[in-house]
């Protein structure tokens, strides 16, 4: 499966939005907290293992923990922030289409 990016942020300004432009906002949102929520776990694993002295049970506590709810947290963010700038977007479409046809 060939990774898709999020052609809002990304594309020719001069063309419509997408017609999955949310869509492609909520993926690209999820596909980043991913991340984020792996990293925090990779993190926490290493900080409670080495500096911690956890044992292996709770290191792995530790990260799935910490790998959930940042991955949730950051998904809430990341989803907000893409859908505020489609919003943007939408706007800035609506107001040069609005431009267009009063100057006509």
């Amino acid at each position: 499966m060939r990774l898709r990016l999020p052609e809002v942020a990304h594309r020719d300004l001069n063309t419509p939005l997408p017609a999955d432009a949310e869509d492609q906002a909520i993926q690209g949102a999820r596909r980043d907290a991913i991340f984020a929520g792996m990293s925090a776990a990779l993190l926490s694993a290493v900080i409670g293992s080495r500096f911690m002295s956890f044992g292996r049970t709770q290191m792995i506590f530790s990260a799935v923990g910490s790998g959930v709810l940042s991955g949730y947290y950051f998904n809430q963010a990341f989803l907000a922030a893409n859908m505020a700038e489609l919003d943007k977007e939408k706007a800035r479409l609506a107001c040069m289409d609005i431009n267009s046809t009063t100057s006509t």
